[in-house]
């Protein structure tokens, strides 16, 4: 009674989970392998609930591969999370001995399901460790939960196996596998071991999304350099690491004659220059750097325990690198150049007020000529910028 109750619950469980992976794959794309993976997974354990006749071969050989096929799948699914392809060759080759063995252990052993029992158990957790060896890549926050229950599932199938080798029951056979204790266990154990996986990827996607959502608030979606609000609160983390007596430079950048590349190569144009000095100043500025745009095309660049003078270099090193650029394709001709303003940022300044003094030092390169560096003079305050160019940047940085 307890084989058949489990028997008719667990397959449609599985069903929910599949219908419900599938409805929020639009969320995640491993989620769809998830839905193919559990969907699988009914149909082994609906197959179950048919009667098997004394020394079929068949049937049970078919059901062992729809439960190796699904833990396959799921397999692909987290190779989908770390960003590779799934192993199909190592997969199949899994999915095939493990068929091949417990088909073969029932016909040898006249339908005793011993033999098959230990060659599917052992198939799945070759599956189950393989699926941990790939959750090495993975970067979500549950990375570690997600490789140890992979790694769980694998110890608890061969630790089955080990109790089944230590005391073989008699007379176990394909026809009454479902109706003993030991079908029991391992139809609940098999259950169970789906319900954590679906309840564990639920929650890693959710995460995922989280922190998908706070990325896509805190950078540009063009260039993929920080925004206001990413700049702002990675400043204030690197204040808080460095220690508010630590020097901090900022750099306001500014491309020269812009709008002359948008009219002249195209908005598409324009955009690939956009992104490419985006990853140029990260290159150069370091992993110490922070660099975000604010408007058009202008970007700030923070460096941490660099001085002003320190910080004119690093603005004459990005000068003379900008020049230097050779741009691809229909932009070969592109001779790009920039303009800079360097300040020191105060250890209590608001960010706004440090580029707003940058800003006017820009201003003066602009007027100079541009593809300039102008510097903060040491102990002499520059004076605020022009009203309206304050309001620009108030509004770009309010966007």
């Amino acid at each position: 009674m307890r084989a058949d109750i489990l028997a008719w619950s667990v397959p449609i469980l599985f069903c929910a989970l599949a219908l419900c992976f599938l409805f929020l794959s639009r969320l995640h794309r491993s989620l769809l392998w998830w839905s193919a993976g559990f969907f699988v997974a009914s149909i082994g354990f609906a197959m179950t609930i048919l009667p098997t006749t004394p020394g079929s071969v068949v049937k049970p050989t078919i059901e062992d591969t729809m439960f190796l096929i699904a833990l396959a799948i799921a397999n692909a699914a987290f190779a989908s999370r770390a960003g590779r392809r799934p192993r199909w060759l190592w997969l199949a080759a899994l999915v095939v001995a493990g068929s091949a063995s417990a088909a073969g252990g029932l016909s040898i052993m006249e339908g005793s399901v011993l033999h098959e029992v230990l060659a599917v158990q052992s198939a799945c957790a070759a599956l189950m460790l393989l699926s941990a060896y790939e959750m090495r890549r993975d970067e979500g926050d549950l990375k570690p939960l997600l490789l140890g229950l992979c790694t769980l599932i694998a110890i608890s199938l061969l630790f089955q196996n080990a109790l089944l080798l230590s005391a073989p029951p008699d007379g176990l056979t394909v026809s009454n596998w479902r109706d003993t204790d030991w079908g029991f266990v391992f139809q609940l154990n098999g259950a169970a071991t789906g319900v954590m996986l679906a309840i564990c990827v639920i929650l890693t996607t959710t995460l995922d999304i989280i922190a998908r959502l706070r990325r896509e608030s805190t950078v540009d979606a063009l260039t993929g350099a920080l925004n206001r609000r990413g700049l702002e609160q990675r400043v204030e983390a690197l204040r808080r690491r460095a220690g508010r007596a630590a020097p901090i430079a900022l750099i306001l950048c500014d491309l020269d004659h812009f709008k002359s590349i948008n009219d002249g190569y195209g908005h598409e144009a324009g955009d690939a220059v956009l992104c490419g000095y985006a990853a140029l100043c990260a290159r150069i500025l370091g992993r110490d750097g922070l660099i975000a745009r604010i408007g058009g095309e202008e970007f700030v660049m923070v460096v941490a325990d660099v001085d002003l003078e320190a910080g004119a270099t690093t603005a004459e090193a990005l000068r003379v690198a900008t020049r230097r650029v050779l741009w691809p394709g229909r932009l070969s001709g592109l001779s790009l150049s920039a303009s800079f303003g360097v300040v020191a940022l105060g250890a209590d300044e608001p960010l706004l007020g440090a580029i707003d003094r940058a800003d006017t030092l820009l201003y003066r390169a602009k007027a100079n000529g541009r593809d300039k560096v102008v510097v903060e003079a040491a102990g002499q305050p520059v004076l605020p910028a022009p009203l309206p160019r304050l309001v620009r940047h108030a509004g770009v940085l309010a966007r």
